[in-house]
């Protein structure tokens, strides 16, 4: 399956979301608690197409990634089975994970499991500050296969017509 998107286009692209967060380095050196919470985008998101940047401007130069970015689809299941004495149910199911590199933006795509989907993004720990930019495509999506079968389709019934012309 190849994906057929037009990336460099302006209008294909919405900024979703662009917040700083300032965490508690204190926290982190003290008591190895994150720095800065996991951060819940606040919306759902139609699109499986993303670019995240998160920046911290004085990483160091080993510091790979900023954290990891989770999609989540909604679905309601009794985990009381599985860990029991928690009240209620599951509203969601982590479904993808993407490390994020540090400093820079990356295109990211997730799979495609509901209509909309959440995200959070959880930042590493030792990270003081951090910048987060997500941007969802919003552009045309296809695939080289489904273009294909649509083809072979357009072909089949052009040799349908001249088999029913020779009856």
């Amino acid at each position: 399956m190849s994906l057929i998107v037009r990336l460099s286009d302006a209008g294909n692209w919405r900024l979703m979301f662009l917040q700083t967060f300032q965490g508690d380095i204190n926290a982190w050196k003290s008591y190895r608690i994150p720095a800065i919470d996991i951060i819940e985008i606040p919306f759902t998101i139609a699109g499986r197409i993303l670019t995240v940047g998160a920046t911290y401007i004085e990483a160091k130069p080993t510091w790979r990634t900023a954290g990891t970015m989770v999609q989540e689809v909604p679905a309601v299941l009794d985990d009381t089975l599985v860990f029991p004495g928690v009240s209620g149910g599951s509203t969601a199911i982590d479904t993808a994970k993407r490390s994020i590199p540090i400093n820079t933006t990356a295109l990211q795509i997730f799979p495609r499991y509901a209509s909309e989907h959440r995200y959070r993004f959880e930042p590493n720990g030792w990270i003081p500050r951090l910048t987060l930019g997500i941007w969802e495509y919003i552009g045309t999506e296809g695939d080289e296969i489904a273009e294909q079968l649509e083809t072979i389709k357009v072909d089949l019934a052009r040799i349908e017509v001249k088999v029913d012309g020779l009856n």
